[in-house]
């Protein structure tokens, strides 16, 4: 189809015009082109601290809480909640790109979404790493909690909140935040419906357990790597630039 212009601007010389000058403006970003650790120093200017400090006084308040209880149902009670919660409160960021529309705009940029949701997820799984050892350190030291009692009760459901969250939020059929926080939230439900009941919780053995602990470790890895391979057809954008 021609354009209505003159021969000299027909459609195959314009987008001819367009391809030589995108050529030029990736040459010339090459030479200014951020390392990978200027990049995420850049993207961690972009994340609302808010969630971090959030995280971070939810965990105080539960090594706190820990401290005043006396029953094994009352812990496992509260590690049930604090784990979910605790990934919980990621979503907001997680989430942001998709909730304000901003996937099609970002994908004319040179850096590509998935850049920079991956720069995103190293800076929280570098927080969280941070923080959960302080809250594990100083949970042993000020409660009777052990480390096993942390790692099925608390880091178990937190493990597998996020593969949900990650998978909700790389997914094309759900395109809202409240239908991710739903799910969590029904995963939490069902958490504590297991914790709750003595006969189940009692019936699971030690073996069991560490395979679901090793599952949900595994199962968090595959969301990531699969969000990074395929954030193009689940989020239905493509790249410009990259």
């Amino acid at each position: 189809m021609q354009l209505p212009f003159d021969d000299c601007y027909s459609e195959e010389k314009l987008n001819r015009t367009i391809a030589v000058s995108k050529q030029a403006f990736l040459e010339g970003e090459q030479c200014h082109r951020l390392s990978r650790l200027e990049f995420l120093w850049q993207q961690s200017q972009y994340v609302k601290k808010e969630w971090w400090l959030l995280q971070g006084v939810l965990l105080a308040a539960v090594c706190l809480l820990l401290r005043c209880l006396n029953t094994d149902y009352a812990v496992r009670r509260c590690l049930g909640l604090a784990g979910p919660l605790l990934a919980v409160l990621l979503l907001p960021e997680l989430w942001k790109n998709r909730s304000c529309d901003a996937t099609e705009v970002e994908r004319t940029t040179l850096y590509s979404l998935r850049g920079i949701y991956a720069a995103r997820m190293t800076l929280f799984a570098g927080v969280d790493l941070i923080l959960l050892s302080a809250f594990f350190a100083l949970s042993s030291v000020l409660t009777r909690v052990t480390v096993w009692e942390m790692l099925i009760q608390f880091l178990l459901p937190f493990n597998v909140t996020s593969v949900i969250c990650l998978s909700t939020l790389y997914s094309r059929k759900i395109k809202s935040q409240a239908a991710s926080l739903l799910l969590c939230l029904g995963w939490a439900a069902v958490w504590l419906l297991v914790v709750e009941k003595e006969t189940i919780y009692d019936a699971i053995s030690v073996p069991v357990w560490v395979l679901a602990l090793a599952g949900s470790f595994c199962g968090l890895t595959w969301a990531v790597l699969r969000g990074q391979e395929k954030w193009e057809a689940n989020l239905e954008v493509s790249p410009i630039w990259n």
